[in-house]
């Protein structure tokens, strides 16, 4: 998985070197003064746009991609917590049968065990 740091990194390095090689470029260029730093000024422009729209349209990629985790980690965890909540309560069940099974008898058995010795 990449990550978000990387990418960032990855974008910064590219808009670096091409404001660098644009900067390179337009100096061999043959222009007057005025006119190159127009052009600079043009490009240095246009690439911090592009990369505030390359941050933004990363920022929210992210975003949408926690989002999507935090949503499915809420259905995991309810999901679990269903199951749980069934399991438990077929347990209960369960020993609640087991106890009303067993309570009639013991006491059946005291019952008479107890007219046996009078």
């Amino acid at each position: 998985m990449i990550s978000i740091k990387r990418i960032n990194g990855f974008f910064m390095s590219f808009l670096l070197g091409g404001a660098i090689g644009s900067v390179i470029a337009l100096l061999y260029a043959p222009k007057q003064g005025r006119l190159l730093r127009n052009d600079i000024s043009r490009k240095t422009n246009d690439l911090i746009e592009e990369g505030k729209k390359i941050t933004f349209d990363s920022w929210n990629s992210a975003k949408g991609k926690a989002e999507s985790t935090i949503e499915s980690a809420n259905d995991f965890l309810n999901t679990g917590k269903e199951k749980i909540a069934r399991k438990t309560e077929k347990i209960k069940g369960a020993l609640q049968s087991a106890n009303d099974k067993s309570s009639p008898s013991i006491g059946n058995t005291e019952i008479t065990k107890d007219k046996e010795h009078e």
